[in-house]
Parts: structure tokens; sequence; C-alpha cells
């Protein structure tokens, strides 16, 4: 499969970061599936994982546009470091207390298919970051 990376992250030996800005709208919750998808294929992750990250990004994603309000956007950070991948959401927020709630079953389910995860909200900014390991729902 070929292989792509930007020329500064060749020269400095870094993996490349995708961005993706889109409106904080459930709409868009596809396009977020297809990137994550296709970004998780391209550094041959197996199709097991590609689907983890797939359900993870639309679990994550969900939360922060259910918290944003109308007119936001919803930015996300694809980079991969075999043997993981690396996503960070962010979106603003009017009720960041639900997005992290660890008794709700979504929470459990990003638990259950990342590696590492982790809330944070700054000046009114939710961001969701998690890693996501091939395989890491076989744990």
């Amino acid at each position: 499969m070929a292989k792509s990376a930007s020329i500064e992250s060749a020269r400095d030996h870094t993996p490349p970061v995708v961005e993706l800005r889109v409106q904080a709208h459930p709409d868009q919750l596809a396009v977020l599936r297809a990137v994550a998808a296709a970004i998780a294929l391209q550094h041959d992750f197996d199709l097991d994982t590609v689907a983890d990250v797939k359900l993870a990004v639309d679990e994550a994603a969900t939360r922060l546009i259910m918290a944003s309000p109308d007119d936001a956007m919803l930015e996300c950070a694809f980079r991969a470091a075999h043997p993981l991948l690396h996503i960070s959401l962010s979106a603003p927020a009017e009720d960041a207390s639900s997005i992290g709630s660890p008794r709700s079953f979504g929470w459990y389910v990003l638990n259950s298919l990342t590696e590492s995860i982790s809330v944070t909200t700054e000046d009114s900014v939710a961001r969701i970051d998690m890693s996501i390991a091939e395989s890491s729902a076989d744990r």
C-alpha cells in the first residue's frame, strides 16, 4: 500500500497529522467516520481496528456535537504512529459536564475501544484525546 507524508514531517521524522474541520452537526458524522477509516486503512490497521476507530470517532464526536452550540465547528486531528492511531476532537461546549460522564454506556464503549482517552475543557472548548492500538478491543 502506498504511504504518504508531508515534506515537513519527512524532514523532522514525525508522523504526518491529518486535520479536518466540519460543522458540529450529526450530518457530519459519516464524513468523520469515513476519514477515520481511510486513515486507519492507509496505515495498514486491520479491519477490526478500522471498525473500532470508526465507532470511537462516532461516539466521541457525538458527545461533542450534543454539547455544542448550533453554529459550532468540530475539529478533528489524526496522527498515525503504528501501532497507535492518535485522534483528537474538539468543539465549543455549552455543557461540558456531559461529555466525560464515566457512568454512561457511551463512555464505557470509548474506554473499551481505546488504549487511552482523556477529556479536557479549556475556555469553553471541550477536547477528547484518544489513542487506539491495533486490536485494542481484544483486551
